[in-house]
């Protein structure tokens, strides 16, 4: 009788699943086509967002919980689990700018989108280990089955989905050698593609979830494998902090992405250490190669997480809080909990490690509050930088000239907005032309007007080779806004523009009729991406036109040749001459005859 009983409620909670995943996909349908036909909802940004989120992440939560948690939990969690995603989403389409009415403002953002998956998950794991312990802090053993499980189900999830996919696309390709389109076009369809993605998922979620010692088997698995690599990481890591003794930290900087990528190894030592500890029980003791390595790894993360910090302070203290910096600094205050105790654990006497228990738990409950405070009102990164980028302008710290009003415009959201139309009323005669012309602007690096132009600023932001030349006047008076060549090198025409990129100019007889044409190199700026493009410039009665112009290169070695005039003009069978620069040719393309998309 009672396997009978078990049997009909295994049953129940599978015809559960499967209708919670068919109305997930026809609510996500629903959604898509509208946002295709554009019509309501998705004309409403605000409405849109939040009901694509819920309809997204809380059906996942659902399917897991069926079976594992009480119907009064469920219900409770599932109201708040859909509260929390809709306000995340509605409060990221309201803090942004434009102001989102257009179609291509009703999605949520990328950020968005994945952290709030991270929160929802997380919570779910702690709200469901909890209901198994009937405690408000639950068993570091229930905590690493639970947490782990549901992972490793959504993991499988993924795979059969794309299994699932696989067969399909199989049978298109089976019926297309006998040329029938039928099958291809009708799983092309989205009105069948996305209920049955969100079906396939119901079962997969059902499936492991009937298998329990299976997933347990395949999570022991791989973090077994993954502990084995923690002593390649901990040896790795120790030789860099050691090699920074020897080389200091100035290399460091020069990258630009150092916090990141400490931050990265940081994160891979905690995921490490914690395959090797996997549930603290003693009878899984590790071998002791693993436990040496998880010792030295939790001493090391304590140092790479302070080398980070103090870079992230640097850059905030030179040029102040941007979005990305607070979104840095809320990973490291993270990071820096973490550290914090396993540095201590790993100093502790035996048992091994075993603070972490407590300290993983506590920063995870740190993590969902900071999470919180960045997708809220609480601590938004637009309203923070702004308000620090805004306090640098009035306090002095930054000049007019430096300051880049282009970030309010394009990274502040309506806080940027706000800032700009404050600052276009300011007395400052200065402050308000730039405040103005920021927000007419049409892209991040266009120049708005013959201001942004002038002969002045293009003798300011073009370095003339070789040293001691300068470009003709002809060529700083000429008025670019009426030329084509304008959309070739806006970005070294204009002072805000400079900010980001770097511009050369070559003077030198490059077609060999004894008058010197301007070859202007240009490409972001040092420390980001190292293209760059070049465009030949002739004068002739009209004035100062580009007739050529180099396909874009990364070899900066090229680059500093052409800039140091180790080149030669050779004659090929074209109109221009190419670049001899050592063994390799740089061929010049006529603008006429180069392809531009309509």
């Amino acid at each position: 009788m009672e396997a009978q009983q078990t049997e009909l409620g295994g049953q129940r909670v599978f015809a559960s699943r499967l209708i919670v995943g068919l109305i997930q996909g026809l609510a996500l349908y629903g959604l898509y086509y509208a946002f295709e036909q554009k019509g309501w909802p998705a004309t409403e940004p605000r409405i849109f967002a939040p009901m694509l989120l819920v309809a997204l992440y809380v059906p996942l939560l659902v399917l897991q919980a069926l079976g594992n948690l009480r119907a009064r939990t469920l219900v409770v969690w599932t109201v708040v689990a859909a509260a929390v995603a809709a306000c995340f989403a509605f409060y990221d389409i309201w803090h942004g700018w434009p102001a989102a009415s257009a179609m291509s403002d009703a999605k949520p953002s990328a950020q968005v989108v994945v952290f709030t998956a991270v929160f929802l998950f997380v919570c779910h794991a702690l709200i469901s280990c909890i209901a198994h312990d009937r405690k408000v802090v639950p068993d570091y053993c229930t905590l690493f089955d639970v947490a782990w499980k549901q992972a490793v189900q959504l993991a499988i999830a993924a795979c059969f989905v794309g299994a699932f996919w696989i067969v399909l696309w199989l049978g298109v390709a089976l019926f297309e050698m006998i040329k029938l389109h039928f099958f291809r076009d009708f799983i092309n369809h989205a009105w069948f593609a996305i209920p049955v993605t969100a079906v396939a998922v119901a079962v997969s979620v059902h499936i492991t979830d009937l298998r329990a010692n299976l997933v347990r088997g395949v999570r022991t698995l791989a973090l077994m494998l993954l502990s084995w690599l923690l002593p390649i990481i901990a040896l790795i890591a120790f030789t860099f902090l050691v090699s920074l003794v020897f080389t200091s930290l100035k290399p460091l900087w020069e990258t630009r992405t150092a916090t990141a990528l400490l931050l990265v190894a940081a994160a891979v030592l905690v995921i490490l250490i914690n395959a090797a500890y996997q549930d603290g029980d003693p009878e899984r003791r590790p071998h002791h190669v693993l436990r040496i390595a998880g010792t030295l790894a939790s001493i090391e993360l304590g140092f790479i997480v302070a080398i980070a910090a103090y870079a992230l302070w640097l850059r905030v203290n030179q040029y102040g809080w941007t979005v990305d910096r607070i979104d840095t600094a809320a990973v490291t205050l993270v990071a820096i909990c973490f550290a914090a105790g396993y540095f201590i654990a790993a100093l502790l006497p035996s048992p091994w490690l075993k603070l972490i228990e407590t300290w993983n738990f506590l920063t995870t409950i740190l993590g969902l509050v900071v999470l919180f405070a960045l997708f809220t009102p609480v601590a938004d990164p637009m309203r923070l930088s702004v308000e620090s980028q805004m306090a640098r302008l009035t306090s002095g710290r930054v000049k007019v000239s430096e300051f880049d009003f282009a970030y309010l415009r394009w990274d502040g959201g309506r806080f940027g907005r706000e800032a700009l139309t404050a600052l276009g009323r300011s007395k400052d005669r200065a402050v308000r032309t730039e405040a103005l012309d920021i927000l007419n602007q049409t892209g991040r690096y266009a120049a708005t007007g013959p201001r942004d132009i002038s002969a002045d600023e293009v003798a300011v932001t073009i370095t003339v080779h070789p040293t001691g030349k300068s470009l003709p006047a002809s060529f700083l008076h000429q008025d670019w806004t009426k030329t084509a060549a304008r959309g070739v090198v806006q970005d070294c025409l204009s002072r805000r523009a400079a900010r980001y990129w770097r511009c050369d100019a070559v003077l030198r007889d490059i077609d060999g009729d004894g008058v010197a044409e301007i070859l202007l190199i240009y490409g972001p700026s040092e420390g980001l991406q190292q293209w760059w493009n070049a465009a030949l410039f002739k004068q002739s009665a009209k004035g100062w036109e580009q007739i050529a112009a180099t396909a874009p290169s990364n070899c900066t070695a090229d680059r500093a040749s052409l800039l140091a005039g180790k080149f030669d003009a050779v004659t090929p069978a074209t109109p221009l001459p190419d670049l001899q620069i050592g063994t390799k040719r740089l061929v010049l393309m006529p603008v006429a005859t180069q392809s531009r998309c309509p």
